[in-house]
């Protein structure tokens, strides 16, 4: 899955919407909006902190070894 059809998913299923989940994140209502359609592929903390305003988590996994990606 492309990283923005991520973003739209988490959005989605959170139940806030990109709207919403630009809100959580204290950005304009339009902020994820443009991410999605233009395409971008956001800096990995800002991947996080979505990741987290909309109930999920980000992981790198490899091996059975996990490791949980935190927003500072």
């Amino acid at each position: 899955m492309r990283i923005t059809d991520a973003i739209k998913h988490m959005c989605e299923q959170s139940g806030k919407g990109v709207v919403g989940a630009s809100q959580a994140l204290g950005k304009s209502r339009m902020y994820l909006s443009a991410l999605i359609s233009r395409g971008s592929y956001p800096r990995t903390d800002t991947l996080v902190q979505i990741a987290q305003a909309c109930g999920y988590k980000v992981e790198l996994v490899k091996d059975g070894e996990r490791i949980e990606l935190e927003a500072e």
